[in-house]
């Protein structure tokens, strides 16, 4: 079995352009959570306490989390905010953010099922895929800016947006003022995975489920890996 690295990036601050990290594990995958990005979208001007909980360990986080320890599982941190329904966070000094960012590693398997586009597909293919994954406009394109030129380093890329096995090892709680657990209403999380493919690499093709209709309190995430083989 080659080893790989992977770099991961989930939906917390976009505008933060951080530096891609690698680490190499002994047997399987690595991926890094680089960009994990979170945006928030109450009904109503909220103050919330968001919570991570995360199956590995953390590097950059933006803004400084309130809270942040190690687990048995790996790594808490929390950030206290407060939400406005267009999504901007502002943190208990008065900053505004609109988002949270955060970057760390964890281990994740390789998917097997995605797509092979070509370079000059790249924009038309994301703008497609994530509409149906259903990020908006505006999410759509902080995604679109980091990502986008990762794929075009490629002649042919291979991307799969299966998020199920991320999802397991990065979750969230929400309480409100409090103390109270706030469940949001809808909760979209979009990840991708990416690696260098060619013209005759054949895959699996994905099929994604209808996005959930955004209603009451909306949170989205989006993030990915990328993927260096090693010689």
């Amino acid at each position: 079995m080659k080893k790989v690295f992977m770099t991961v990036v989930a939906v917390l601050y976009v505008v933060v352009m951080t530096g891609i990290f690698y680490m190499l594990l002994n047997d399987g995958h690595h991926v890094l959570p680089e960009k994990p990005v979170l945006y928030l979208y109450p009904q109503d001007e909220q103050r919330l306490t968001v919570t991570l909980d995360l199956e590995g360990s953390l590097d950059t986080v933006y803004p400084t989390p309130d809270s942040e320890h190690a687990t048995e599982r790996g790594t808490q941190a929390s950030w206290t905010v407060t939400a406005a329904p267009d999504g901007t966070l502002t943190d208990q000094a008065g900053r505004t953010y609109p988002s949270l960012f955060w970057d760390g590693a964890m281990a994740l398997p390789e998917p097997d099922t995605g797509f092979i586009v070509a370079r000059e597909d790249a924009v038309p293919f994301l703008e497609d895929k994530l509409a149906q994954l259903g990020l908006d406009d505006r999410e759509a394109a902080d995604f679109i800016t980091y990502w986008a030129p990762r794929i075009r380093a490629y002649d042919y890329t291979f991307v799969s947006f299966d998020a199920s096995v991320y999802t397991q090892r990065a979750s969230y709680s929400f309480t409100d003022e409090a103390g109270a657990a706030v469940t949001p209403d809808t909760f979209i999380r979009v990840f991708m995975t990416i690696r260098e493919a060619d013209a005759n690499t054949v895959v699996q093709p994905q099929a994604f489920a209808p996005p959930p209709t955004r209603t009451g309190f909306t949170v989205v995430e989006w993030g990915g890996a990328q993927q260096h083989k090693i010689s």
